[in-house]
């Protein structure tokens, strides 16, 4: 029976994504930062909770170390964990910054740094890391978020050639509008003190994004592509759910940048 190790499974991709894999019969370790309080997974044959902070490595290693002690081994790794933020610039923390980039990039990084002995020495293994539209395309008032997932996918891009030895394949899902609680938990305009220069267009961005996710798809969507890619014996990078990721990738690669990004303020509101 294969395994797949899977962060950031309290609710939205990750825990759809670990409840597929136990219908297809896999082993699943679950990484959550509260494992106590989970309800569902717990009760599943032959899947196991662990606590997991992907920020500090030590949690890290003991997931990883305590998932291999439990399960043997582990064929798949998916990397789901992470946060957003929708403010302007200028306005945005320090604190706020350092979290998304710590828990985005490096608290991928960390469980990668992590795993990587193991699936050496196995020659074999996939690595999933579910980024986003967001890493290929950049919108308005997203600006850390986008750093920290344009830097995810270069860093796995890099990461495709440099373990080609190794027998580990690297894999990139970029979901789009999918309804989780992610963004059910954006900054709304109206409780915020936004200097003058932000508030109509802020607020008209807030207004599309909520629209657009309200209408976005479930993201058990997207646990069928992880798992798509996670048996895709290929080696393709990148893989997307949507027609509506596709479609604005594809105007992205297709239509002169100033076009594009004439379009990308118009469909905003910006």
């Amino acid at each position: 029976m294969k395994t797949v190790l899977i962060t950031g499974t309290s609710s939205g991709i990750g825990k759809e994504t670990a409840l597929l894999f136990q219908k297809k019969g896999w082993n699943v370790a679950a990484g959550l930062r509260n494992p106590e309080k989970e309800e569902v997974l717990t009760k599943l044959a032959n899947v196991k909770c662990y606590h997991l902070d992907v920020k500090d490595k030590a949690s890290c290693d003991k997931f990883i170390n305590d998932a291999l002690n439990d399960f043997g081994s582990f064929d798949v790794l998916v990397n789901n964990a992470g946060i957003y933020l929708n403010m302007p610039f200028e306005i945005s923390s320090e604190m706020e910054a350092e979290d998304i980039i710590n828990t985005n990039l490096f608290g991928t990084a960390n469980v990668m740094k992590a795993a990587h002995p193991f699936l050496r020495n196995s020659k074999k293994g996939v690595i999933i890391n579910v980024s986003s539209v967001a890493g290929r395309t950049a919108f308005p008032y997203q600006s850390f978020y986008h750093a920290s997932k344009w830097a995810l996918e270069g860093m796995s891009e890099c990461l495709f050639y440099e373990l080609k030895n190794t027998g580990i394949k690297i894999k990139l899902v970029e979901p789009g509008m999918v309804k989780t609680s992610l963004y059910r938990n954006m900054k709304n305009p109206d409780n915020m003190d936004l200097p003058e220069e932000y508030r109509t267009s802020f607020k008209a961005w807030y207004k599309f994004l909520t629209a657009a996710y309200e209408k976005g798809y479930p993201p058990a969507k997207d646990a069928e592509t992880i798992y798509r890619a996670a048996t895709d014996r290929s080696n393709r990078l990148r893989y997307t759910t949507d027609f509506t990721t596709r479609y604005t990738l594809l105007l992205r690669r297709m239509l002169p940048e100033r076009i594009f990004m004439k379009l990308i303020s118009k469909v905003c509101g910006i």
